[in-house]
């Protein structure tokens, strides 16, 4: 068994590095006004005999995939014409033809890398596919090939987003140029939550503070952890109009919300804000009682100062201590 280990590893080495010779080859074989050259001929006759074997096909797909890291231009665009050529293109269809779901993601993957848009209709039918790993590669297939064209495949979206996928998407519309001429705004008001989620992540990154309307409205918005987002976004931004509304509601806030309020309002709260965080000084939650204290000491000093300095409430004294005697009092 080693021994045919050793000799199916010598074979594939032997064959990768006849592979690498003929692309190259083609490659730079290439004349003007010549639709294929004879040296370019022969290659593809080598590569599609090759393609016919499972073991050669990919490596051939790998070798292609590698070399194209390597070089750019109009190489690259002879080398995507190459694959669909030889016959890589059928098989790569016939691939997300397949009723298993790792050899949709691999067809998906292979799409990807090799820029081919002719396949964008069979892949539109993965977005929402019930393995996250398909969805995956069919959203990087979209984005990576159509750039902010191809967010449109979150107009289809019914399935959640991971955090996972969120940042390898968020990496992806990070690398494309222009990012003003992206407009977020109608899926701010998505029916899916994730994507809202999601939209406002790109809210923040880009600073886009256009949204800032459709922001204010989300603080309203029926899923806590859209709600949730929405604070985290009107907080990077130091929206004044969302204090106003964060109080009037904050009774009804989980605690998660009130410590996301607290957060804005650390940046935000003015003398106008010190009775409402006066009631929190003594609030059960040790983070949003330790915020109200040490806003009212920067936005109302006297009222601060008039605070009771002992309290029952060992946390409250530790924190008035912290206040009082780590800055001074």
């Amino acid at each position: 068994m080693r021994n045919n280990i050793r000799l199916t590893d010598k074979k594939n080495k032997k064959y990768t590095t006849l592979v690498e010779e003929n692309l190259i080859k083609f490659l730079y074989s290439e004349k003007e006004s010549i639709l294929l050259t004879d040296t370019q001929k022969k290659i593809i006759k080598k590569f599609k005999k090759g393609v016919s074997s499972r073991r050669k096909r990919k490596i051939i797909s790998d070798t292609f995939f590698n070399l194209s890291q390597e070089i750019s231009g109009s190489m690259i665009v002879t080398m995507h014409k190459l694959y669909e050529e030889i016959g890589l293109l059928r098989y790569t269809i016939k691939k997300l033809r397949s009723k298993k779901w790792n050899i949709i993601a691999i067809g998906i993957r292979d799409a990807r890398r090799f820029e081919i848009d002719k396949v964008k209709n069979l892949i539109s039918n993965f977005i929402n596919h019930p393995r996250e790993e398909v969805r995956r590669e069919a959203h990087l297939y979209f984005l990576e090939l159509f750039g902010y064209e191809g967010m449109e495949f979150l107009d289809d979206l019914k399935v959640p987003l991971s955090e996972w996928d969120q940042i390898q998407l968020l990496g992806e519309i990070e690398k494309i140029e222009n990012h003003l001429i992206l407009d977020v705004s109608k899926w701010l008001v998505s029916d899916n939550d994730y994507v809202i989620i999601f939209i406002l992540n790109i809210v923040k990154m880009f600073n886009r503070m256009e949204t800032k309307e459709i922001l204010l409205t989300l603080l309203h918005h029926k899923s806590k952890d859209v709600r949730l987002k929405a604070i985290e976004t009107v907080t990077h931004f130091e929206v004044l109009e969302a204090k106003y509304i964060l109080k009037s509601k904050f009774t009804n806030m989980s605690l998660k919300e009130k410590i996301a309020s607290f957060l804005l309002l650390e940046k935000v709260a003015s003398d106008e804000d010190n009775i409402f965080i006066i009631n929190y000084t003594n609030h059960e939650n040790f983070e949003i009682k330790h915020k109200a204290l040490s806003i009212l000491k920067r936005i109302d000093k006297n009222m601060y100062d008039a605070l009771e300095k002992k309290s029952e409430d060992e946390d409250y004294n530790r924190i008035i201590n912290f206040l009082d005697y780590s800055y001074g009092i």
